[in-house]
């Protein structure tokens, strides 16, 4: 299985607009893909285990990470496409 480097996208309020390829993410259904990705808080370096999760407009999937920060927050992170080639 190949592991999938998730890269921090951004801290919001919950309900705040945030585009992942055009797509508002908070205008579609979230599909729970995985219960336990690791990722690194942005600010203190702490561990967090968020949820992967994909949403679609019917043609086009987009696939994030998310969950909630100590500060209410919700974290954003997105697939770290540079990470991910292979040299």
């Amino acid at each position: 299985m190949i592991m999938t480097n998730w890269k921090f996208a951004k801290a919001i309020d919950e309900n705040e607009e945030f585009k992942i390829n055009q797509m508002n993410i908070w205008n579609f259904q979230w599909h729970c893909l995985n219960k336990k990705v690791e990722v690194i808080g942005p600010y203190e370096g702490q561990i967090y285990y968020f949820k992967h999760y994909e949403i679609t407009d019917g043609t086009r999937k987009v696939e994030f990470v998310a969950g909630e920060f100590l500060n209410s927050k919700v974290g954003i992170y997105v697939k770290d496409d540079l990470a991910d080639q292979k040299l």
